[in-house]
């Protein structure tokens, strides 16, 4: 089996349009020839592994493929974060070049502009034939200490992702895929992965905006997307018409309710469960399943999937799911991957989602660890004790709120702050309580601050 992808595209399916993004549109073929011109140019840089600060654009599209003719390893970086922040991250997995296709600079990196790639002189290269476990991608995740960990996503990874969703999603060559979630999230980039190995169309979309989204949706004839809950609330606050065969939600915030509410609307929506160590989503329901209701997530028959006995912890095994961290030892037992994540299983195989690992913030679709907020809270001088709990929040599922056991001034709080977290992790609340809660062995308990300040 070949794992050039675009490759087998270009000759497969020639005048099929391969990627669309505002007025412009190339076919399989045309973006063949697009991305092996500018591997011309990305061939002088004698690149093995290169950060990518890149948004949902037609450049970013070209620039992957192009990384991937020339065997490129791309490190995703998520754009929201600050130059400190993705500073750390690119050390940790030595890479000192970053392509950008917007402004940003970080600190002893060099950053080279995706326009500025045409002024490096052309090399002829030899287009590289992948190996199943070839790192194509590198993304980071949260780690429970606040530390990033550094996901490798292999060619069979992907490969292995796209015919699981496939086999449940139903898309073809014939279908039409629109990605309006962000390229350096697992649940972007896997879109474009889907799209090339079918040969379909995919539909780039740089920002959320719901009357455009209904728009492309109908005028496009869109018959695949994948949203994060917070994108869904907003669409369904308008009205408009598609042609969807499938609309697929994952997190925490998907709740029965707002799948019940879009099933009303007539969206075809398909709850899952996937994390970026599965290459998104490893288990999904359907809206004709009447089980999605009940806040299942899929159904764990044919798939490698069980339930410690012990912890209640989900354990999962597949050719999606990766089989280590780069900077960091991922947690295995029997040759299972450990979620961390408590769930259950019904007498009729249907998968439940009982807690994302309990300190876990998910907000909006970005994982936030409370422990990260902490330490750049306690940077600050003058704060001896404070501790960040989660609150539900009905627009992001879920938002951190800060409490503090004495006064700070909070605009120099809060200005610190925005310069060491990105702006999505920033406390939406400060509030001060008398008393911090310890256990008994002196630590701070998350679990019994939250309760005493939901309950107070």
């Amino acid at each position: 089996m070949s794992y050039k992808w675009l490759e087998t595209a270009s000759f497969t399916y020639p005048d099929n349009i391969a990627v669309k993004y505002n007025n412009e549109s190339l076919t399989y073929q045309m973006l063949y020839m697009h991305a092996h011109s500018l591997g011309t140019h990305l061939q002088a840089l004698k690149l093995k592994r290169v950060g990518l600060y890149i948004d949902n654009s037609m450049e970013s599209v070209k620039l992957i493929h192009g990384l991937m003719m020339l065997g490129v390893e791309m490190v995703m970086l998520n754009t929201r974060l600050t130059p400190a922040e993705l500073e750390s991250q690119l050390d940790d997995v030595s890479v000192s070049t970053v392509i950008a296709t917007r402004p940003v600079e970080i600190p002893g990196v060099d950053v080279i502009q995706y326009d500025d790639l045409f002024e490096l002189e052309t090399q002829t290269f030899i287009v590289n034939q992948p190996q199943p476990d070839d790192i194509l991608s590198i993304m980071f995740t949260s780690g429970t200490t606040g530390r990033a960990k550094a996901v490798p996503q292999t060619y069979k990874n992907h490969f292995a992702s796209h015919h699981n969703c496939q086999k449940h999603f139903e898309y073809d060559s014939e279908s039409t895929w629109l990605m309006v979630n962000p390229i350096f999230h697992i649940s972007g980039l896997s879109i474009l992965f889907r799209a090339v190995i079918t040969g379909c169309t995919l539909i780039v979309e740089n920002k959320f905006d719901e009357k455009r989204v209904w728009e492309i949706l109908d005028r496009d004839k869109v018959s695949h997307t994948s949203m994060v809950p917070v994108m869904l609330n907003r669409l369904m606050k308008t009205a408009g018409s598609h042609h969807l065969k499938g609309l697929l939600l994952g997190g925490a915030s998907t709740t029965p309710s707002l799948l019940k509410k879009a099933m009303d609307k007539n969206l075809p929506v398909y709850n899952s469960f996937g994390m970026t160590e599965t290459c998104s989503q490893i288990v999904q329901i359907s809206y004709k399943d009447e089980k999605i209701l009940t806040g299942a997530v899929g159904n764990v028959n044919g798939y490698d999937i069980k339930i410690d006995e012990s912890s209640d912890e989900l354990l999962i095994r597949g050719d999606s799911v990766v089989s280590d961290y780069l900077n960091a030892d991922l947690k295995l037992e029997d040759g299972y991957f450990n979620t961390g994540d408590v769930a259950a299983v019904d007498e009729d195989g249907y998968l439940y989602i009982l807690d994302r690992r309990t300190d876990l913030i998910i907000s909006g679709g970005e994982n936030i660890y409370p422990k990260e907020i902490e330490d750049a809270v306690y940077s600050l001088c003058g704060v001896e004790r404070c501790v960040v709990i989660k609150k539900d929040d009905d627009e992001w599922g879920s938002v951190p709120v800060l409490l503090l056991e004495e006064a700070v001034d909070e605009a120099l709080l809060l200005n610190h702050l925005s310069e060491k977290l990105a702006k999505y992790k920033l406390p939406k609340e400060i509030h001060y309580v008398d008393k911090i809660i310890m256990t008994s062995t002196g630590k701070i308990s998350r679990s019994r601050n939250r309760k005493m300040f939901l309950d107070r």
